[in-house]
């Protein structure tokens, strides 16, 4: 059995367990309650098992390890990021939210300010988050659809396929399972992408990998990670990383001066550096002497650090000054890498499907006890996923001057063209086909699980935040059960349409986002992350935590973090397109869509538009001490606040009423 053959058929087994489980689920979801939120009655390990799933997405399970291996340290931020998120949830937002009752975030944006339009804003920013985060996820399923199967169905391109298929099997067992099927689903898909992190580690580690040729014969010594050893064996040359240059500028003797430079470096930590040098060197020089003037050529470069303001941008100014693998600075300078690990962080708590889940479970203590266990698995994931992306520099590097890595992906000087391939070419190196078809799985897995959680979010704020309170408020259990299972199929047919026109090209010289943005799937997470930290963490921190924030505050809040995030992505994205640029846009303009990362702005404009207006509005829910006690009170309080033995007066009653 081939390599794609048994990768296709563990996906297979996943994904017929997936739709089994939701056929399985669909007698125990007759109520909204049972749709939206499993009957409340996820137990916390359960749970935490499930959150787990919902937020390891494709851009842990194949990124986070992708940009260490491409990166270095800069990659670890994202590692750090991810699971320092969970410190906000666990401390300020989970057990108040939970004890705080209801179905969504609008929900509690209503119950705790008491109005419609709070409850219609927070609809918006739920819907704005949702979608996205749904992105990446759709373009990762069509890139590794790409990579594992490599061919398109009825006609249309691999990544097409992809895409509409990940859909569609997420559209129907959402729709038949609702939040049980999903929640059991999650489980699974949790442990199985864990496993497949973990394992790889392990063989790595354990069994390792000998260098052999096409035919068999060793060329290298047997290669078994040890982080020290890899980790100071790495930071003691420079950072190296794929670029592409036209053959025109390749004919020019100074460039190819450069690149020759670079490949020498590239070649340096190989069993055979020379004769790895010059087989490299070949195919560029064929490159050049075969092609156009304007095609593109793969060359190795040395990386700038952009903390030093390094300006050659292929050798990074001075080759004295240029990237370490343990040193910041490769992907951003210091203001955008702390405004990216601020929107990792803030961006957690503000994720709409993973603030749902926390409505499943049946207590606000069993909330505190879920994101204990998250904080350790997703603690164990972020640990060992950098460590893999440092044992793929050395591995992939042997694979490939061997001639034997896998021809699934694209290489140049022992380096991935494409670092996002990481994950299932380690796997195939050190692990065969078997654990090359586990990770596969573990791919498919995460963005099964992430898409599902998005999808009921979306469809809980149309279905059950607008339908159900507005439009027909008098609905039938049944009525409200069809109305979401619609609003699922409809957010899965716009995520699909969404995943298909990712890589069309809609910039300057047909610029699209693939090619603007080389580590697409991180970028557009962050994104997601950016929106969910300005749309609502300010509004919940300051909901939750301090009593005297109003409608009108929370409102102002929400539109200047959510609305000015989305803004400046935007702006980010027409100015990587090549729509904005420096010489025609204003001084001000350029500046905004030059920034990465808007949370370093939009969290604390919307945290002060918050305190200002709410200062200035005045204007308290009538029943805010009834909130607060909903809110903050443990059972006994809230009992004694119900009967009226909270007040000195209560002590003399009897307390029934």
């Amino acid at each position: 059995m081939g390599l794609n053959s048994i990768a296709i058929t563990l996906v297979i087994i996943l994904v017929a367990l997936t739709v089994a489980l939701s056929v399985f689920s669909r007698r125990f979801t007759r109520t909204t309650a049972d749709f939206y939120l499993a009957g409340r009655k996820v137990g916390s390990f359960a749970n935490a098992s499930a959150i787990s799933g919902d937020y390891l997405s494709a851009a842990s399970f194949l990124g986070v390890a992708a940009a260490v291996y491409a990166s270095g340290l800069d990659g670890v931020w994202y590692a750090a990021g991810f699971a320092g998120g969970f410190m906000v949830v666990v401390l300020f937002i989970a057990s108040p939210l939970r004890r705080f009752g209801e179905y969504t975030v609008p929900d509690f944006a209503f119950g705790r300010f008491g109005t419609n339009r709070m409850r219609l804003v927070a609809v918006v920013g739920v819907l704005a988050t949702s979608l996205f985060y749904m992105a990446p996820q759709m373009y990762g399923a069509g890139t590794t659809w790409k990579v594992l199967v490599g061919s398109g169905l009825f006609g249309l391109s691999a990544y097409n396929t992809g895409v509409i298929i990940v859909g569609a099997i997420i559209m129907i067992y959402v729709a038949v399972g609702g939040m049980k099927g999903t929640t059991l689903n999650q489980i699974i898909q949790f442990w199985w992408l864990a496993f497949a992190m973990i394992l790889t580690l392990l063989v790595a580690t354990f069994i390792g990998y000998t260098p052999k040729d096409a035919d068999g014969n060793k060329v290298g010594e047997l290669m078994r990670f040890d982080y020290a050893q890899y980790l100071e064996g790495e930071s003691q040359g420079y950072l190296l990383g794929p670029a592409s240059l036209t053959v025109a500028e390749l004919k020019d003797p100074a460039v190819m001066e450069k690149v020759e430079l670079a490949m020498t470096e590239a070649m340096r930590p190989t069993n055979n550096p020379e004769a790895g040098y010059t087989a490299e060197m070949k195919k560029i020089n064929d490159a050049v002497a075969s092609g156009e003037d304007a095609d593109k050529v793969a060359v190795v470069a040395f990386q700038k650090n952009k903390l030093n303001e390094l300006k050659d941008e292929l050798l990074g100014g001075a080759v004295a000054k240029g990237q370490f693998f343990n040193q910041p600075g490769h992907r951003y300078d210091g203001f955008n890498q702390f405004s990216m690990v601020l929107a990792l962080v803030l961006g957690t708590a503000g994720l709409p499907h993973i603030l749902n889940r926390y409505y499943t479970n049946p207590s606000g203590a069993a909330a505190r006890r879920s994101t204990f266990w998250v904080l350790v698995f997703i603690g164990v994931f972020y640990i060992v996923s950098p460590m893999v992306g440092l044992a793929g520099r050395s591995m992939v590097r042997a694979a490939a001057q061997a001639g034997t890595a896998p021809t699934s992906a694209d290489y140049v000087g022992g380096l991935l063209v494409k670092s996002d391939a990481l994950m299932p070419t380690l796997a195939r190196i050190v692990g065969g086909e078997v654990l090359m078809g586990i990770v596969a799985a573990g791919a498919f897995a995460a963005m099964f699980s992430t898409l599902a959680g998005l999808l009921i979010a979306s469809a809980s704020a149309v279905g059950h935040d607008v339908y159900e309170k507005y439009i027909k408020p008098d609905a039938t259990e049944g009525q409200k059960v069809f109305v979401g299972k619609a609003a699922v199929v409809f957010f899965a047919l716009l995520a699909i349409t969404i995943g298909l026109l990712i890589p069309a090209p809609i910039g300057a010289g047909g610029k699209s986002l693939v090619t603007a943005f080389p580590a697409l799937i991180a970028m557009m997470v962050t994104w997601a992350f950016a929106v969910g930290a300005g749309a609502f963490v300010p509004m919940l921190l300051t909901g939750i935590w301090w009593k005297g924030t109003t409608e009108r505050g929370a409102i102002a809040g929400m539109i200047v973090g959510g609305g000015g995030s989305v803004a400046i992505i935007v702006m980010n994205m027409m100015n990587a397109l090549g729509v904005i640029t420096q010489a025609e846009a204003p001084g001000w303009v350029w500046w905004l869509a030059s920034l990465n990362f808007p949370t370093v702005f939009t969290f604390p404009a919307a945290v002060i538009a918050i305190i200002l207006v709410s200062k200035i509005d005045g204007q308290l829910p009538k029943n805010v001490d009834e909130i607060w006690m909903r809110i903050h009170g443990n059972a006994h309080e809230r009992w004694e606040k119900e009967h009226g033995l909270d007040k000195a007066s209560g002590l003399f009653t009897s307390g029934s009423k």
